[in-house]
């Protein structure tokens, strides 16, 4: 699969062009683009989404038709509105979005150029936007599960392979909110991969992020980064490195990946993507 130009030309440009990134931002981003056009990313053509990168810089990729992702660490690193930023650009770059689309429902806005992207259904902040602003993307969402829901299997195939993510979006909201909704994300999660769905779970909250507690089973992969020792227990079972309970800044680039049961430190560079996209 080539890489489709005009949109990587497109991402350069909006870099080069961003005047809230300084150009050191700049060129790091510049560089973590570059690696997303390596022959490994390229020639991949399935439905895979890269994560993030090895000591190598061999990409990790997670598998969206396989389960969902859930992606946890400490506030501080952007992770719940930045963390989507890697693996959206490395499939913006591969799929037009008559084959691949987004929904972006996190606490803090997302990146500019993620949220305004051909390519995303719909974007909402649950911290700056009103409450029946984010109802109404939910509920637009639940309106696409719905449809389909309803289709053949031969239609669905036809429809755009759909990546849900959600970045602590019901921080600020109530139980009875989340009831509203609970028939969409039984729907979404318990459904979602024959639907060709998936979800993206980006949290700094993890005792308090239902989305994975209520449907931990349909998560097959895990990106751990700075945490706490119950978490990565929970998470990574087993060869937990020191590391993830440093808080030296050295570390903080530095994430797990796990993906059935292999896990391998890596780099994600949604801090810098996020940045340079904002």
């Amino acid at each position: 699969m080539a890489i489709i130009h005009n949109t990587l030309n497109d991402i350069k440009q909006y870099i080069y062009n961003n005047n809230r990134a300084d150009d050191r931002d700049k060129e790091k981003a510049l560089h973590a683009l570059s690696l997303l056009t390596c022959p490994q990313i390229i020639e991949n053509t399935a439905m895979q989404a890269v994560v993030g990168f090895d000591g190598s810089n061999v990409p990790l990729f997670w598998d969206m038709t396989e389960g969902n992702l859930l992606a946890t660490c400490w506030t501080g690193l952007g992770m719940n509105y930045m963390g989507c930023a890697t693996v959206l650009v490395s499939l913006l770059l591969r799929f037009p979005k008559e084959e691949f689309q987004y929904y972006l429902f996190t606490d803090d806005f997302a990146p500019h150029y993620l949220r305004k992207n051909g390519h995303c259904a719909g974007s909402t902040s649950a911290m700056f936007e009103g409450e029946e602003d984010c109802f109404r993307s939910l509920e637009k969402l639940f309106d696409e599960l719905n449809y389909r829901n309803a289709l053949s299997e031969t239609a669905l195939k036809k429809q755009p392979f759909l990546l849900v993510v959600f970045g602590n979006m019901c921080r600020f909201r109530g139980d009875k909110e989340i009831e509203r909704f609970r028939a969409m994300f039984s729907l979404l999660f318990r459904q979602g991969k024959r639907l060709r769905a998936a979800c993206m779970v980006a949290t700094t909250r993890f005792e308090y992020e239902f989305l994975y507690h209520d449907y931990k089973e349909t998560f097959s992969c895990f990106i751990v980064g700075r945490t706490d020792q119950d978490t990565a227990k929970q998470l990574l079972k087993s060869d937990i490195p020191g590391w993830l309970f440093d808080d030296r800044n050295s570390y903080r680039k530095y994430f797990i990946f796990w993906d059935e049961g292999k896990q391998v430190q890596m780099q994600t560079y949604h801090l810098t993507f996020g940045i340079a996209l904002w």
